[in-house]
Order: C-alpha cells, then structure tokens, then sequence
C-alpha cells in the first residue's frame, strides 16, 4: 500500500509538472468535485460550466480532469452518472495528488478548477442545462409516475423541508443545536399540500433523511421519503421534471435549479443570502421574534443590529441576541405557492402597492450590514411573496 501510495504521489507530481511544461500548446485544469453533498455537486458544477460557455466559449486549449471529494461518499449515484456523461471525472488517485501539488506551485490557480454554488451572472435563465437523461432513463422515470397518475400527463410538485436529521449522519461533530435555525416542521405544509392534490397534482415529499414521517390523508400525496419509493435515479428524475418545488433550502432542491425548475422557498434565513437566487425563485423568510417586547422585528431593526443579525448563521447567536425564529404559518406557504404557480403561468398581477413594497424591501436589503448577496446583472432578484409582504409590515418598515 505505500509504494502505491508513493506512486500515485510520483504520479501526481509528474502531472502536475508536466500541465506547466505543455501549457503553451494545452492548458490543463485539474478540480475536486463537491461530490459528497448532492446541493454543490449539482449547483457549483452546473454554474462552473454555465461560466465557462459564457466567458470562454471557444477555449479549445482547455481540459478540465476532474476527480470526485475521497473524504465522503458519493451523494446520489445518478447524479454522478449524469456529471460522467458531460465532463471527465477520473478515477485515479494521481489526479487528486496533482491538484494538491499543483495549487502549492507558482501560479497555482491557473491550473487549479475553482467553483462556487451562486448563478452570479444569471446564466441559468439564457442557457439550456448542461445535464440531460437518456431515453431509457426518460421512459423509467415515466413509468414510474405512470403507475401513480390519475389522468395522462398529470403533473407533479416536489416538496422538501429541512428537520434535525439533514446532515446528521456526515458528520459525527454536527451540532443539530448550532444548525437549529434553518429547520421547519413539516406539519405546516400539509395544507399546501392537500390543497395541490385537490388541484390534480401529485405531490412528493423529498429527502434521504427526514426526522418525521408526513401523514396526509389526501389521494396524490405521497410520502417518498419515508415509504419505501426512494431511489437516486428518481432524486434526480422527479426534481428535474416537476412542476415547481417547493423548498425549506435544502440541498434536494438544487436538482430543480440547475434543470431551470422554479422553486418557491419558504422559511428562508438567513435574510442576507436572498440574493444568491433568481427571478424563477420566489422566497418567504422566517420571521425574527423580539423576545423581550413579544413583537416582530422591523427589517430596519435588523439592518441596525449589531453584529450583523441579518448574515447570522448560527442558532446561538439569535439566542444570544434575545430574538427567537418564527416558521412560516400553512396559509402563508399555500398562497406563496400559489403566487409562484401563477408567475409561472404568466398570470401573476402585481398592484401599484404591491410593487411598492417590493421596492422599498430591496431598499432595506441593500442596506443590510455585512453586504448582503447581490446579482452581478441588475434586474435578477428573487420575487419575494408579494401577500407576505402585504400582511406583515414589519419587512417594509
């Protein structure tokens, strides 16, 4: 084992030199691919490429070699076949020692892959996926959804929250408490629920690990977690080809933003990260509850808070802070549904006042402290529940 060790090693170094020595005639690139979370294997990859066609479109000195993270498993096996398919993954060991030692040599990231998780320049919306399925693939995904359709060609919603069981068996240091701030109860979308299976849709509750099972006794509401359903291949297929999905912002939900679905995410925090989205997302936040007055806080107050309340990530510090979290209630995630439903369809109606409040929630957005998240390209930010905004005041003053 440690000659072979020693060789991938000599392997890597041999590599890693040599992409400097042909760099004249072939520029190599070498990236590890965040293959160990299924929310940055798919996003951070499909943003990489969607770059890459836009900023260097006729680079043919390129290669890119690609290896996947050795420190986890893979995150769903039918998302790593499709990434196959489009770019070159490698297997061997040299390749990984090659990016290390290469990142540690004079002009280290011209060789190196870099990538992020954030549509910066709003490719997503002028560009086709890079990430497509077979027709075998195709035809198993249908005959899956075949076998539960009421009627030819009914629809289908995915549905994902995020409970204390998100991550916890990656990692044997997670602290649920410290991560507490971006769970829900998947109680309150059981209305949503109902309500889109009563309108012909099927509805799939999304996760590879949930705390709870989700009991709604309604015909069309499947419990794909927990009953037995699950699979990688239809992860991926459902996400990819439902209607809209509707999201706590969970990692599953990515699938549905690199295959340009739209997504309505509810119980959004921390607020600061809104504009890391699109205008095919619409977002509801999770309210911010001043302990000691028993009142919401204004979004002013929170531009105002020390120590960056708007950025904060940590269920500590809102504790610290005197300020508890409030989930969004079952008729705000419906009506956030729906709006999203009808901006999808092209029939969202938004009043002068409803425009209004948009405006003057950007306004307050931009003035948050750290420097909250901004599109590159003006004109890109999420829609922000126009009813939410109007029945809670305390986001427009």
């Amino acid at each position: 084992m440690k000659i072979k060790n020693l060789l991938d090693l000599s392997a890597g170094l041999i590599l890693a030199v040599l992409s400097r020595v042909i760099y004249p005639f072939r520029h190599i690139r070498f990236g590890r691919l965040p293959s160990h979370e299924i929310g940055h294997y798919a996003t951070n990859v499909e943003v990489y490429l969607c770059e890459r066609d836009a900023f260097a479109p006729n680079n043919r000195r390129s290669s890119d070699f690609w290896y996947r993270n050795p420190d986890g498993p893979v995150s769903n096996h039918q998302l790593d076949t499709m990434w196959s398919r489009t770019i070159r993954i490698v297997s061997s060991p040299a390749v990984k020692h090659a990016d290390q030692i290469s990142r540690r040599l004079p002009f280290g990231s011209k060789f190196s892959i870099s990538h992020h998780d954030r549509d910066a320049h709003a490719l997503f919306d002028k560009t086709l996926p890079h990430l497509s399925f077979t027709k075998d693939e195709i035809d198993q995904g249908e005959k899956f959804l075949d076998t539960l359709r009421r009627f030819p060609g009914q629809k289908h919603v995915c549905l994902a929250v995020r409970d204390v069981s998100y991550k916890r068996s990656q990692f044997d240091d997670h602290d649920p408490i410290r991560d507490e701030y971006r769970n829900s109860d998947i109680n309150s979308y059981k209305e949503v629920a109902r309500t889109l299976a009563s309108e012909g849709y099927l509805v799939f509750r999304m996760g590879a690990k949930v705390n709870h099972p989700f009991e709604v006794d309604s015909d069309g509401v499947f419990d794909y977690a927990s009953n037995g359903m699950r699979s990688d291949f239809l992860d991926v297929y459902l996400s990819a080809s439902c209607e809209i999905f509707i999201s706590s912002v969970l990692g599953i939900d990515s699938i549905a933003e690199i295959f340009r679905r739209p997504r309505v995410l509810t119980n959004y925090i921390p607020i600061a990260n809104f504009g890391k989205y699109g205008p095919r997302d619409l977002i509801i936040p999770k309210q911010y509850w001043k302990n000691d007055e028993g009142r919401f806080l204004r979004f002013s107050e929170i531009v105002q808070s020390p120590g960056g309340l708007g950025s904060c990530t940590n269920s500590y510090e809102y504790g610290r802070s005197g300020v508890g979290l409030i989930e969004n209630s079952p008729a705000e995630i419906t009506q956030a549904t729906r709006e999203l439903l009808a901006l999808h369809a092209g029939l969202l109606q938004l009043s002068s006042e409803d425009e209004h409040r948009r405006k003057v929630f950007w306004d307050y957005y931009n003035r948050l402290s750290p420097a909250p998240i901004r599109s590159a390209i003006a004109g890109q930010e999420p829609n922000i529940g126009v009813k939410f905004l109007s029945e809670n005041p305390h986001w427009v003053t």
